[in-house]
């Protein structure tokens, strides 16, 4: 699915395991262009020094918990 771009039931419709090995292997040598794109910037940014020091955020937990405990069980 994600060499395709496509959903599930159209690669199981549509597609055959010689199909996709045969377009795993010509992107394998021609990747698509947004790869190609984020592996110039991975290497322009080590080549510069630049890193990628952003935080997760983990707000998403205490979020859930509160909105739990809104809604006691029982």
């Amino acid at each position: 699915m994600m060499t395709t771009g496509k959903d599930y039931d159209y690669i199981r419709d549509q597609m055959d395991l010689p199909r996709i090995s045969a377009l795993n292997e010509y992107q394998t040598k021609f990747p698509p262009a947004d790869v190609g794109i984020q592996r110039l910037c991975r290497i322009l940014e080590a080549f510069m020094g630049i890193e990628d020091n952003s935080q997760p955020q983990d707000n998403d937990d205490d979020d859930l918990e509160e909105m739990l405990s809104a809604f006691p069980q029982g």
